[in-house]
């Protein structure tokens, strides 16, 4: 085993090297992929997400993949102007 750690979960939060095999490994990378994705949701849910005030004109430009260009500023780079408020719980 390497890194071996002693005393308590703390193991767990060390790295996937400390685990006992690979199956270990697989479950503590998924648990960590869930609750990143837990984290994420809670926090995007206390966001509203909407449209700029001003509404440029975007094209969809292709590169392999699909990215938004905003015309007439094509040399920023990929851009899609957003507003983003924090939503106040009542």
């Amino acid at each position: 085993m390497l890194g071996a750690v002693s005393g308590g979960d703390s193991r767990e939060f060390i790295t996937f090297y400390t685990t006992r095999s690979p199956e270990d490994a697989k479950n503590w990378l998924m648990d960590s992929v869930i609750e990143i994705q837990a984290f994420l949701v809670a926090l995007v849910r206390k966001f509203d997400v909407s449209h700029a005030d001003h509404q440029p004109q975007i094209r969809r430009a292709k590169s392999g993949m699909m990215f938004p260009l905003v015309l007439g500023e094509e040399y920023k780079g990929t851009q899609l102007p957003l507003k983003i408020t924090a939503i106040r719980d009542v």
